[in-house]
């Protein structure tokens, strides 16, 4: 088949991206208008919960130690459009915390198996462990207090592995455990070993303002053979304002001069130390002078900060190791925070570890892309029972909010996402094709033509899907195009009869003495006849516009093959020099 006159394009049009979702809007933040109490969690009601409306140094306060109730917050007063779709939602709350009490020693360091301790406020039992061996290192694998099991924090050895080692191990119990102990009396389990001048020694202290859910933050140890004195933990450790640091070392050997078993000042204390524990401990019936000695210590911290203590042992040095660890004061935080859909408090929780702070500050739940674990429709929001709900862990002070605010993120539902729309010369006629990755009560669309762009007339009418979210695609054929340049563009109906036009594309047909043939061609090779044939361009796409073959021809009647490619309808881009080309081309492996 000859083909005398052939469309050409003054552009090869494919435009795509209209109908995109529209980017994200907010409002906010804004104010509650009302608040509450809610008793569905906690025990402790919140004072004055209307302090929460705005940021004024007034406070809606809890200082009973336990779980609070909610802290309701709603009537925002937001206006969503109807149209539009929810992103996320974003909870700003300031808070802090004031008169707590920093952690402090209950009862005093003592050395036994036995440990008495007095009420306190969420105390806390530290048991350390000293231990020598000539052979290895005997294991304290379970410790008991009261019946009570111990939780391990520390456990440190230096020595030669089969020789002589030190060892230095702290065990902890809180207050829940401490309140259940049935007796005063600490009990070890042992692992195997084999005693070879075998000593040992256990101290223990109370220590109350503790931390209940993290109780020690920082643990650091070392140690090492040979006379190092003094010796030093071996890393800081880190400290909090209102923390104790605590530091427990042994070294093998006596003192200078020596002591007997169960005597003291074998350290010297440095770094501004209280000590607690100050002793020589001997197998007496087998060594009695050369056993080893222990010290425990602490400091109260006023500021966030470092430790890396130093011990001066009073006599020369065989082995030594060391622990050091940070008690933190016991906190304000978050026990739970959620949204309010529909006056119900749900969703997901998205309470922090944070600490609340000792002076006002906004903590940011949620954002610009967070649910919460909940669907929600603009009614939702706009509902005066649309709101959060806070619940605050209380350790060691008053728990204070000042203010709750919300801001919410949403977006424009247009009524189609339209991915492409394309208009390509066939022939003498115009394909336009187009494609929809979801659509949202399309009614039809109208495809229309334009001689200058700017006045359009319906030349067909394609039904739309409706509502849809897979991707879809359309088609049209208009068969009498405009002599020239004509443009074309869709305008979609909505099912409320509202428009929405696309932009615009253009085709342009002018005579030309180019020819294409065979077309259909059976072997996959066609031939290309214009005046100037020498370089010409030629590409070929598929029918997803897909460069699939490029050729750059420059010799008279030039052939294109195909062969490689499947049977089917093919774009056809002719270069020359200035001018595009485009026309159809079918392969097909049948005779026609």
């Amino acid at each position: 088949m000859s083909i005398s006159t052939i469309a050409r394009a003054t552009a090869f049009i494919w435009w795509t991206g209209f109908g995109l979702t529209a980017t994200a809007q907010s409002q906010g933040p804004r104010n509650p208008a009302s608040t509450g109490n809610n008793a569905g969690i906690g025990s402790t009601a919140w004072t004055i919960p209307g302090n929460s409306v705005s940021s004024n140094d007034t406070y809606s306060t809890v200082l009973t130690q336990g779980i609070s109730q909610y802290l309701t917050v709603s009537n925002f007063g937001f206006t969503i459009p109807s149209t539009s779709g929810i992103a996320g939602i974003q909870l700003d709350v300031e808070r802090s915390t004031s008169g707590s009490s920093d952690v402090a020693l209950l009862n005093a360091w003592s050395t036994g198996l036995t440990k008495t301790v007095s009420a306190g406020i969420n105390r806390c039992l530290l048991v350390a462990y000293a231990q020598e061996n000539g052979t290895g290192s005997r294991d304290i694998t379970a410790l008991t207090y009261g019946g009570r099991n111990m939780v391990q924090v520390a456990d440190y050895a230096a020595g030669t592995s089969g020789g002589f080692m030190a060892r230095i191990e702290v065990w902890m119990l809180l207050e829940s455990d401490i309140g259940l102990a049935g007796t005063t009396t600490i009990v070890p389990t042992y692992g195997g070993y084999t005693a070879l001048e075998y000593c040992e020694s256990f101290s223990a202290a109370v220590f109350q303002n503790v931390d209940q859910l993290t109780a020690v933050t920082s643990v650091q140890g070392g140690g090492a053979l040979g006379n190092t004195n003094p010796h030093q933990l071996g890393a800081a450790i880190t400290t909090l304002a209102g923390s104790m640091a605590v530091n427990v070392v042994t070294a093998g050997n006596n003192s200078t001069p020596g002591v007997t078993n169960g005597g003291t000042n074998t350290y010297t204390i440095n770094s501004g130390y209280t000590e607690g524990t100050d002793q020589y401990f001997a197998n007496t019936g087998v060594a009695p002078t050369s056993g080893a000695c222990f010290q425990t210590a602490y400091k109260a911290v006023a500021t966030n900060g470092t430790e890396q203590p130093q011990c001066t042992f009073n006599g020369p040095v065989n082995r030594w190791a060391m622990v050091g660890l940070t008690l933190q004061r016991a906190r304000e935080l978050d026990h739970a925070v959620k949204l309010m859909k529909g006056g119900t408090i749900g969703g997901a929780d998205l309470a922090s570890l944070a600490t609340w702070p000792t002076s006002d500050a906004y903590l940011t739940y949620g954002g610009a892309t967070t649910l919460w674990g909940l669907d929600w429709t603009p009614a939702d929001i706009n509902a005066s029972n649309f709101g959060a709900a806070v619940a605050a862990r209380v350790q060691n002070g008053t728990a204070r909010v000042d203010h709750v605010r919300i801001t919410v993120y949403y977006y424009s539902l247009l009524p189609i996402e339209l991915l492409d729309f394309s208009a390509m010369p066939s022939g003498n006629n115009v394909s336009l094709e187009w494609s929809t990755a979801s659509e949202h009560d399309n009614h039809h669309f109208i495809v229309q033509r334009s001689r200058d762009g700017v006045s359009f007339e319906d030349v067909a009418q394609v039904p739309g899907a409706g509502n849809s979210q897979t991707l879809l695609r359309y088609g049209h054929v208009d068969e009498r195009p405009y002599a020239g340049t004509g443009y074309y563009r869709l305008v979609q109906v909505d099912m409320d009869g509202s428009l929405d036009p696309s932009p615009t594309v253009s085709v342009a047909f002018l005579a030309e003495d180019l020819s294409i043939y065979p077309n259909p061609t059976s072997d996959g090779a066609f031939t290309i006849h214009h005046p100037a044939t020498e370089d010409l361009d030629v590409r070929v796409y598929d029918s997803a516009m897909r460069l699939v073959s490029r050729s750059a021809l420059k010799y008279v009647d030039p052939i294109v093959h195909l062969g490689d490619l499947p049977d089917g309808t093919y774009t056809v881009v002719i270069h020359a020099g200035d001018e595009l080309h485009a026309s159809r081309v079918v392969k097909s492996s049948r005779t026609q």
